[in-house]
């Protein structure tokens, strides 16, 4: 198995179970060793490989640091406020962690826009400011939903306690 390109919006840990598991990323690769936690940082670009041993298999883990409690169909508009109000560069990235816990939300730039009480053009502006765009973050992160829901039946959102 082999995945490029990998880039979520919450920090996770990669834990390699059987076979022969290297991360590559922008700082080198980093060969996961069994039942050894490699921890990748939110928004960190990542490819991802999996050979299989001499078994023939090979296993391991993804664990998100992502916090679902009190998780809802739909954004967290109080939430999004509250990182655009900030203003110091953390609505993209909040933006894109509700996007990913809620990828079947019909999100619209234009929805966005106006239940955070500004216009769709400040949005486009302050996401492309930090370097976001509001279309490829939707797309991403209903990908990546789709990839981990792919992957194995077992994969499912569940706080951690």
């Amino acid at each position: 198995m082999e995945l490029k390109g990998l880039r979520f919006p919450f920090p996770l840990t990669w834990r390699a179970e059987r076979g022969h598991h290297a991360l590559t990323r922008r700082a080198g690769i980093g060969h996961a060793v069994l039942n050894c936690p490699v921890r990748v940082r939110v928004e960190e670009l990542f490819d991802a490989r999996a050979i299989p041993d001499e078994t023939g298999a090979a296993t391991g883990w993804l664990e998100l640091d992502i916090d679902l409690r009190g998780a809802v169909c739909g954004p967290d508009w109080h939430e999004l406020a509250v990182a655009l109000r900030r203003g110091n560069g953390s609505f993209g990235l909040a933006l894109t962690q509700g996007m990913f816990k809620a990828p079947s939300y019909a999100w619209t730039i234009e929805e966005v826009a106006r239940e955070l009480g500004v216009t769709r053009r400040e949005l486009q502006m302050t996401l492309f400011r930090e370097s976001y765009s509001f279309d490829a973050a939707l797309k991403r992160c209903r990908s990546l939903n789709g990839l981990l829901r792919q992957s194995d039946t077992r994969c499912r959102f569940v706080p951690l306690v």
